[in-house]
């Protein structure tokens, strides 16, 4: 009779227990993304104005990117860039300073995004700047990020959210981490 109402209680409960697990980079991008507005229209510095920029994001014991072999490589590319839409949602003005002057012409299409830092402004217009940090743990990454103001470095607003390790490196039977090769069971 007590194990049966345990299992019960754990069947009960176990809908909430995964109920807050983001189910996509989606997910985990809106959540990022509703925690980090919150925080700056609550606070003394928003003047509707500021303008915000992206970075990459890297791993929080070393403070470079990740390897490029490594798991939480796309990881950091997808959110980074799903975190875009849910930001210009929330009415928060970004700036990518990633656009040349010009659009770029070729026979395999056009472009304006580039990473050539002889087409790009030296001299973007931030105001505020994201940027993050990830820390791998066991089932997945700790993904923490802060917006910090350019002038005064004042961290102004701060997020971080548990990835599971299912949204980026499902069907790997091995990955790269922290430059060495591991096997998934």
């Amino acid at each position: 009779m007590l194990r049966a109402g345990l299992l019960l209680l754990v069947l009960a409960l176990s809908p909430l227990a995964t109920a807050h697990q983001p189910r996509s980079y989606d997910g985990v991008a809106d959540e990022l993304a509703d925690q980090l507005v919150a925080q700056i229209q609550h606070s003394q510095y928003d003047d509707g104005y500021s303008q915000l920029g992206l970075t990459r994001w890297v791993m929080a014991d070393s403070l470079e990117l990740p390897h490029p072999h490594d798991s939480v490589t796309s990881l950091s590319h997808q959110l980074s860039e799903s975190l875009y839409a849910h930001l210009q949602e929330r009415n928060v003005r970004l700036i990518d300073y990633r656009a040349q002057d010009f659009v770029s012409l070729s026979e395999d299409g056009s472009t304006l995004l580039t990473r050539d830092s002889e087409q790009l402004n030296q001299q973007p217009a931030l105001d505020w700047v994201l940027v993050g940090t990830m820390a791998p743990e066991q089932g997945g990454v700790i993904v923490n990020l802060r917006v910090i103001d350019r002038t005064s470095q004042q961290v102004l607003a701060a997020a971080n959210r548990f990835v599971p390790k299912h949204l980026y490196a499902s069907n790997r039977r091995s990955e790269v981490v922290d430059g060495k090769l591991q096997r998934n069971f």
